[in-house]
């Protein structure tokens, strides 16, 4: 079993936005959809076997969400040879489990999305990595147009982080609702740059703004439009979308948190703060948990979204020394990518991104060494996520060989 405090690995929620909140109320169990029988019309992994080790999973959901008293969670494992394995435990809302299939949001996994469609855009020769940021925006106060769009991607341009600013949640939960736009966001919350472009890293949402913007530059369409054009219809990623500019595909968890900060009152309704769309290029994708394993099973394992090339600088990573806090967690950043704390799962080597908001905590994660991949969220920002990532992986590296 991997060595890890669950509150270690709750970091993995708020490395896109950081917030603390009260879990929720008691979760019942749901169990897992019934393996489907094989037919000829029926989708590939409808004919493959079970996944072994499935029980095991469901047993992890079960026992954390009952042990941290939270509301629901999903998670999604996809081993090759194997019919994918998704397990659901608690609730939705009161009376209403979490069923496989309800999309939740992933927050910063978003900017995986983001970032490989602005690799494409550079494929296409529709931008380069080393424009700098003047040639596509407007001037913005305490933004460096003289910054370039890898500095964006790889959150080295030294932006400020706009959730950081002391005047940020006050605001926010002032008039919950209030949908903030990308452009009152930076005028009113983007202080100072931490430092100079290319000399430090420090992660900031305000750069996936930026190249949201960009993006709509480029294409002359909506950052919604490219999404569902290039990666969610051709992966059959039946149940992602961009909030503020889609409607839900399907049915999505109710997601849950203490707006008072008080352990004794209720918990608000994410579908009752409209201001939670906000900053959608940074963490604005919801997806079931499938979706988000699928995801990242064709971005690095079937590698069918990118060039081998943009792949290579997708994955170019950049320490993060100033960061020690973070770096407990995040070993290094690339494009929209993140190299996992290889001491947090027992020395295995982990890629790919995770995702915290208020209302809702995920994470999608690649295994190169065993060619797994894991989605996982849950609708609350409890404390029960980092064990459920642990343990998930740890039962993956314990039954499974590593790859060829």
């Amino acid at each position: 079993m991997v060595r890890v405090s669950g509150r270690r690995l709750v970091a993995f929620v708020t490395v896109g936005v950081m917030a603390t909140g009260a879990c929720g109320t008691a979760a019942t169990t749901s169990t897992t959809a019934d393996p489907v029988a094989a037919s000829t019309t029926e989708p590939e992994h409808a004919r493959l076997p079970a996944l072994p080790f499935g029980g095991e999973l469901q047993g992890v959901l079960d026992l954390v969400l009952e042990a941290d008293d939270a509301r629901g969670a999903s998670l999604a494992v996809l081993v090759p040879g194997y019919e994918p394995w998704v397990g659901v435990a608690g609730e939705s809302e009161p009376g209403v489990p979490v069923t496989v299939g309800m999309a939740f949001g992933a927050g910063s996994i978003s900017k995986s999305f983001i970032a490989a469609l602005v690799l494409q855009l550079a494929e296409e020769s529709r931008l380069s990595l080393d424009d700098q940021l003047n040639v596509w925006l407007p001037a913005y106060t305490n933004v460096d147009g003289a910054a370039t769009i890898r500095q964006l991607l790889n959150h080295t341009s030294g932006l400020f982080q706009p959730n950081h600013h002391p005047d940020f949640w006050s605001a926010v939960f002032a008039d919950g609702t209030r949908v903030w736009t990308d452009d009152e966001i930076i005028s009113s919350f983007l202080a100072e740059p931490y430092s100079a472009k290319g000399t430090e890293w420090h992660y900031s949402n305000a750069g996936y703004m930026l190249l949201g913007q960009i993006i709509e530059r480029a294409t002359g369409s909506s950052v919604s439009a490219q999404l569902r054009e290039r990666f969610f219809e051709p992966l059959q990623l039946t149940t992602a979308f961009l909030l503020t500019e889609e409607t839900p595909r399907g049915e999505v968890a109710e997601g849950w948190f203490d707006v008072d900060f008080d352990a004794g009152s209720d918990l608000e309704r994410f579908s009752e703060f409209p201001w939670t769309a906000t900053m959608p290029e940074a963490g604005g994708v919801f997806a079931s948990v499938e979706d988000l394993a699928s995801w990242f099973r064709a971005l690095f394992h079937d590698q069918t979204v990118l060039s081998p090339e943009s792949l290579d600088q997708m994955l170019e990573w950049v320490p993060l020394e100033i960061e020690p806090e973070r770096a407990q967690i995040v070993a290094d950043y690339g494009l929209g990518a993140i190299r996992f704390n290889p001491e947090l799962f027992d020395g295995t080597l982990v890629i790919g991104h995770s995702g915290g908001a208020l209302f809702y905590g995920a994470a999608a994660l690649y295994l190169p060494d065993y060619d797994v991949t894991i989605g996982a969220a849950q609708n609350t920002d409890s404390e029960s996520f980092g064990p459920i990532l642990a343990q998930a992986v740890a039962i993956v590296t314990s039954r499974l060989p590593p790859a060829p």
